[in-house]
């Protein structure tokens, strides 16, 4: 069964349309909603996706007071930092740092672990439709086989007609000549018999 086709185009469109409803886009949920596709394939897509999002947030323009605002609060909280937990955020920046590289670490071999189940689910198909085609060519093999033996099994048998036929024939003709030889047998003792009352 062919695969569905995912198109750049497809998972935007899917990505915005379960956005709409409150929903996350993912990877699975974008699979389900197309019907299919390459986990690979989607997963490419809907990064690009995300990251067009981001790029669209980021070009939002801010009331002034708003960002007044927001540069007042960055401010502030720089501040509070700085004063208050520089040494913590070298370690949360640390422990994060790890858990990204852990995560990214998983998201890979999920994402090669997929790629050999989709490959190992290729081959596997290729493998089921080899083995119909050589069904099919043993069917016919079978087939021409029996018709093989069909046409030797009536051959055998005109065959042996054939030779009840001459079986026949042949004691019609060894009859004949046995009753030939009788004549031939009589006709000698006769003209034998006809010789000696002349000599007499």
């Amino acid at each position: 069964m062919a695969k569905a086709m995912v198109t750049q185009d497809r998972v935007f469109e899917v990505a915005d349309m379960l956005t709409a409803r409150g929903e996350e886009p993912s990877i699975l949920s974008v699979q389900a909603a197309i019907g299919g596709g390459s986990y690979s394939t989607v997963k490419r897509y809907l990064d690009i996706w995300k990251e067009a999002g981001r790029q669209r947030r980021a070009q939002i323009d801010l009331p002034d007071a708003a960002v007044e605002r927001l540069m007042s609060l960055g401010r502030d909280f720089w501040v509070l930092l700085e004063e208050r937990a520089a040494l913590q955020v070298d370690q949360i920046r640390a422990d994060a740092k790890k858990e990204a590289a852990a995560l990214e670490s998983q998201v890979r071999q999920a994402e090669q672990a997929i790629a050999k189940l989709e490959h190992d689910k290729d081959r596997l198909e290729q493998l089921a439709a080899d083995r119909e085609a050589a069904n099919l060519a043993l069917q016919a093999e079978v087939h021409v086989q029996r018709e093989r033996a069909t046409a030797a099994e009536s051959k055998e048998t005109q065959l042996e007609a054939r030779i009840v036929d001459l079986k026949a024939e042949l004691d019609r003709t060894l009859g004949q000549a046995d009753a030939e030889r009788q004549a031939a047998s009589s006709a000698r003792k006769e003209a034998q018999a006809a010789r000696l009352q002349v000599l007499h």
